[in-house]
């Protein structure tokens, strides 16, 4: 028998189906976003949680390519100041193979001496701790320091660190080249000569003023020549390393827009719809509550004695 009580029992029932409707579309409306539990789209979870997993590898990536870029920008700079230390050993080095009965050898020598020290502590240059010209043994210094009685043919003795070089990723998974060794850059690789190795050309001209062999400082002034040129290359080198990391950035906010706009589809709320829902649905709750105020309490058995 239907009653004024199950009337009123499915009013209610109603009534509380209503204001769960409201403030889901509450909650829409205040935080924008569509899907907050499960229940609000299960077959939309796996998805999205899919999507901010790729959202914070590709923030992670982008850390990455930011302290990389960092390195590898040092690391040119110091270069560029190599380059700038071979033109005075280029002119010292002309100066020294002049004839000439005036020139103090000894002098010039001592100046190449220093400038060798200067590239020596160039090629240990280090960020955050790190050396940037170790490869993957970025804890260890690739050389010590000069001492031409122990290490008479390059000043320095041998390199130090690891001859796998950095990579980075880019936002798309590839892995790509970020550094040169410091035996690659200045010491002309495993198999260096005085035409290709910064320390060796500059170890052979220290020794040459030192002697004042006049034959041997004019070779060390060809030498460098030739190094200069091997050194332009390895500035080359690090040009395509920014260029590729700056292009890695660049790919990685565009993914990160596609990522946060796939995030959106899935999750977001429409705004303009959410509004008029919780428009529609507080007016009809207000005139639900109103409604239900007005419901009689009793029966006609209440008022039977």
């Amino acid at each position: 028998m239907y009653t004024i009580q199950t009337a009123t029992n499915q009013f209610l029932s109603s009534l509380s189906s209503l204001e769960n409707r409201l403030n889901r579309d509450s909650a829409q409306v205040s935080s924008g976003l569509r899907v907050q539990t499960v229940s609000d789209a299960p077959d939309s979870i796996s998805e999205i949680l899919s999507v901010n997993a790729q959202i914070a590898g590709n923030n992670q990536i982008k850390t990455n390519l930011q302290s990389v870029q960092t390195e590898v920008n040092v690391a040119e700079n110091a270069i560029n100041t190599v380059s700038t230390l071979m033109d005075r050993a280029s002119q010292i080095a002309a100066n020294g193979a002049n004839n000439s009965s005036n020139i103090d050898r000894s002098q010039l020598a001592s100046e190449v001496q220093s400038i060798l020290e200067e590239v020596q502590q160039l090629a240990n240059t280090q960020v955050s701790g790190h050396y940037v010209f170790s490869g993957s043994s970025d804890q260890t210094a690739p050389y010590g320091g000069v001492n031409f009685t122990a290490n008479p043919t390059n000043g320095v003795g041998a390199y130090q660190g690891s001859n796998l070089t950095k990579t980075a990723l880019d936002p798309y998974g590839a892995q790509f080249s970020i550094a040169l060794t410091a035996q690659q850059v200045f010491d002309g690789g495993s198999s260096g000569t005085p035409a290709t190795s910064i320390f060796q050309s500059l170890t052979a001209l220290y020794n040459a003023l030192s002697s004042d062999d006049l034959t041997g400082t004019a070779n060390a002034v060809t030498n460098i020549t030739n190094v200069v040129g091997y050194l332009n290359q390895q500035q080359a080198a690090y040009g395509d390393f920014q260029n590729r990391i700056s292009d890695a950035i660049n790919d990685q906010g565009v993914l990160a827009t596609n990522l946060k706009t796939q995030l959106g589809n899935l999750q977001d709320a429409d705004m303009a719809q959410a509004i008029t829902n919780q428009q529609m649905d507080s007016t009809a709750l207000t005139a639900a509550e109103g409604a239900y105020s007005g419901i009689p309490r009793k029966s006609l058995f209440d008022f039977l004695g």
